[in-house]
């Protein structure tokens, strides 16, 4: 501990070329570690939203079942709006009990419609896109039920006549999406573009970084020697500016990446929005913004 002290006081105390040189390492470094935040984080976003789309997802009841009389219908239709596409969900009450979709506290009532946030504001702005949804408004379907801010989702309520060709549902919740959001070949490409891109440049930028001022840190430590310290001590003094460079490069990036989590899940990307906890580091980042449950 001793020597990584001394290496510090060395370190900022031996000219303005050294600490421009710390800085630039510790910069190098903070963008280091947000992109590999970038590159971890990505997987359990797309996982996150997979998983509340699963976790909406009818479960028929099974060939033996009986009373499927009685099950609330299910129906589903996806048109294109755009670019986007417009999934509506018809929903028929049965006589037995069956817990809502995620984002729902209740099914809906004939007549009845529950919408995602983003369709909310465009029924206002284009009310002909209503004539698409019959019913009243009658709520919004919360995070739970969707799969990323901007996803374009409606539930509308029917009555079994009105539905008679829709799936008898006993609960809701799969294990799997029915189409992943992205295809893991694709997402394979996505992690080798990223490091090629700027993790490899940023490698070559940190190399430059440790050989500024390497004459000048060569006879420094040279004292040390003659002063007395050993290999192995002047080796701790020398490692000291690196260790620094890296821990406070790391704390710097962890900052820079939950700054951009924050605006860009916000602002969203060309064709690509998600909830800010999706983008949460740690080990319940797939789970988070009330992810819905996966059950078979």
């Amino acid at each position: 501990m001793n020597e990584l002290l001394l290496g510090l006081r060395l370190l900022f105390g031996s000219g303005r070329g050294n600490r421009a040189r710390f800085a630039l390492m510790t910069l190098g470094g903070s963008i280091g570690v947000c992109c590999l935040a970038v590159v971890l984080t990505i997987p359990g976003i797309l996982a996150a939203q997979d998983g509340r789309v699963a976790a909406r997802q009818p479960v028929p009841p099974g060939q033996s079942a009986t009373g499927v009389s009685g099950l609330p219908l299910w129906l589903e239709r996806t048109d294109p709006y755009g670019s986007t596409p417009l999934v509506r969900i018809f929903l028929a009450r049965g006589t037995e009990a069956v817990a809502p979709p995620p984002g729902l506290k209740d099914m809906p009532d004939r007549g009845e419609v529950f919408v995602s946030p983003r369709l909310h504001e465009l029924l206002r702005t284009e009310p002909g896109l209503a004539q698409r949804l019959p019913g009243r408004e009658k709520g919004l379907i919360g995070p739970r039920g969707l799969a990323r801010p901007e996803e374009l989702v409606a539930y509308v309520g029917m009555s079994r006549g009105e539905l008679s060709g829709g799936l008898p549902v006993t609960r809701f919740g799969k294990r799997e999406a029915p189409i992943p959001t992205v295809d893991p070949s694709t997402l394979d490409i996505l992690r080798f573009t990223m490091v090629g891109i700027v993790l490899l440049p940023l490698a070559v930028f940190l190399s430059v970084c440790a050989r500024l001022s390497a004459a000048e840190r060569a006879r420094r430590l040279a004292a040390l020697r003659l002063l007395g310290m050993s290999a192995k001590e002047v080796q701790r003094v020398n490692a000291a500016e690196t260790v620094a460079a890296a821990g406070v490069g790391a704390l710097i990036g962890l900052g820079e990446y939950w700054i951009l989590n924050q605006l860009f899940s916000r602002v969203g990307l060309p064709g690509f929005t998600w909830y800010p906890g999706d983008g949460t580091l740690g080990w319940g980042r797939c789970r988070s913004s009330g992810g819905g449950s996966t059950r078979s």
